[in-house]
């Protein structure tokens, strides 16, 4: 019995199978997307077993010395929002803060008098600058590293300002850090670069990102305060 089929008959058509496998091979190449800790895993694998790698190459983190320049009064022990109720309570609508705390590392807070700062060349100034100055030479010579024979291979110095304060006391905290490295560097400051390549670097913390929380003031002081 004959059948009209031709040669054709009984074959399989690959061509929309094939179409469907390169859509569906495309589809997944174009969607997937690996997770950070897929991206991180040779950042979290160890590196100082086996052979993969040298326990020598780790390296500690520089060490810095923190000078911290916060309202009178804000503590230790906080939440960020116990710290924004503390700053509403002494600070008035559309006024600057008036006092502020120097501290350095974990030694004990200075405070500084705003009224006495704002007096233009009066005795009792002088005598503010005078104590700022006494404080940071004694508050920085337990950080002394006496196996660092160069001063600037000593820890760097951060100083970290609140920004709802003015920054007259981070720059009146600056001096007395430039004036107790002069004094135990020697370096008599004449203006030239070499002198300040030759010194312990002195840095200002980064300025804040505004308007990312209600409570970003609360946090930053929370943030500085409870900082070594």
């Amino acid at each position: 019995m004959a059948h009209g089929g031709g040669e054709d008959e009984g074959r399989l058509d690959l061509v929309p199978m094939i179409d469907c496998i390169m859509l569906l091979l495309l589809f997944f190449m174009m969607t997937t997307k690996f997770s950070s800790e897929e991206k991180a895993i040779n950042s979290l694998l160890p590196t100082d077993k086996g052979n993969g790698g040298n326990p020598t190459d780790k390296k500690d983190p520089p060490k810095t010395v923190n000078i911290r320049i916060v309202p009178e009064g804000m503590r230790k022990g906080f939440q960020p929002g116990e710290y924004l109720s503390q700053l509403d309570k002494i600070r008035a609508p559309g006024q600057v803060i008036g006092n502020a705390w120097i501290i350095v590392g974990g030694a004990e807070p200075l405070l500084v008098t705003g009224n006495v700062l704002r007096a233009k060349k009066s005795s009792e100034m002088e005598k503010q600058v005078e104590e700022i100055h006494r404080y940071i030479d004694k508050a920085l010579a337990p950080y002394e590293d006496p196996s660092k024979k160069e001063r600037k291979e000593q820890n760097d110095i951060v100083i970290h300002c609140f920004s709802g304060m003015s920054w007259k006391y981070a720059l009146l905290a600056y001096d007395a850090v430039r004036a107790y490295e002069g004094k135990i560097g020697q370096i008599k400051w004449t203006g030239d670069p070499a002198e300040l390549l030759a010194a312990r670097a002195v840095n200002f913390a980064p300025p804040r990102i505004r308007n990312y929380a209600a409570d970003e003031l609360g946090q930053e002081l929370f943030e500085i305060v409870n900082m070594r």
